[in-house]
């Protein structure tokens, strides 16, 4: 059973939440890149600026996850 538990965290559950990340980093460098190139217009800047937000929080709840996911197996392993 400890075996199967970690087969699905290391072959599934990991890359899902690898992928997500690079979902979130992706989309905070694109709320850099709006910010840089529409600096002159304060609308468009905070739209810039809202990419990069959700980006950071998206990135802050992937990695608290993968935290969870570690504390979960531990847990199950145990038992």
């Amino acid at each position: 059973m400890d075996t199967y538990i970690q087969n699905i965290k290391t072959e599934i559950v990991n890359p899902l939440i690898l992928l997500l990340m690079a979902g979130a980093a992706a989309y905070f460098i694109w709320g850099v890149f709006l910010y840089v190139k529409n600096s002159s217009d304060d609308s468009d800047k905070g739209e810039g600026k809202r990419h990069m937000i959700y980006g950071v929080i998206g990135l802050a709840i992937m990695m608290s996850v993968f935290k969870i996911i570690d504390v979960i197996t531990a847990t199950v392993g145990k038992v």
